[in-house]
């Protein structure tokens, strides 16, 4: 293999997702940060991540996501801790507005790193044109692999551990609609109109979860 692979989802040998169920081919802890993540995608993944689990009890996943009802989904939670049978998969959030990081990395003894511009979504597999760079570590301490893992704890330093209150509904639109609002006062005057009539939407369906 190249010692940096670019892939796509229009051209070539591979796609992005086989490019990221590769990382669940070795051993090691798995960190998956992206903005959003769809259940349609995490179906995709779940056998590459059933089979990485049950491998090895030494094997960790750590997933971190924005909290909101538009960039996580719940269900995804909820199967991930009813595969996990011994503290091998760690779910955090990312507190403040936005994720929009795409990075995914395998640390161990065969380190990977993928980074590019794919969402762990079902449009991000099959209909956008995607770029993603797939590095392969020739060990452990490989200073490739170092700088992306690096970013990633510092990252960890301000992200908390998702709770089963946070993927209340009525608890991911609220946050859905704030962080909207903050997206909302930096776009330009011509764009607010749009984002307002997406508020109103977003806090009727809010009062139809709160309230029904």
């Amino acid at each position: 293999m190249a010692d940096i692979e670019l892939v796509n989802n229009r051209w070539g040998d591979r796609t992005v997702d086989e490019q990221l169920r590769t990382l669940f081919e070795g051993d090691g802890t798995i960190y998956l940060v992206t903005g959003f993540f769809t259940y349609n995608a995490y179906h995709t993944l779940r056998p590459d991540i059933e089979a990485f689990l049950s491998r090895s009890t030494e094997n960790e996943l750590v997933i971190v996501v924005g909290p909101t009802a538009d960039q996580f989904s719940a269900t995804i939670a909820r199967d991930l801790w009813q595969l996990d049978s011994g503290e091998q998969v760690h779910l955090y959030k990312y507190p403040d507005g936005f994720l929009h990081a795409k990075l995914y990395v395998r640390t161990g003894e065969h380190p990977a790193v993928v980074v590019g511009s794919a969402n762990l979504t079902q449009v991000a597999f099959e209909q956008n044109l995607e770029l993603s760079a797939y590095v392969e570590g020739d060990g452990p301490d490989d200073a490739r692999i170092e700088p992306f893992a690096d970013w990633i704890d510092d990252l960890l330093e301000v992200c908390k551990p998702v709770r089963r209150r946070d993927l209340f509904k009525p608890v991911m639109l609220s946050k859905t609609l704030v962080n909207w609002t903050k997206k909302g006062k930096l776009l330009p005057s011509r764009a607010v109109l749009a984002h307002r009539i997406s508020y109103v939407a977003l806090a009727f369906l809010l009062g139809l979860f709160l309230f029904s």
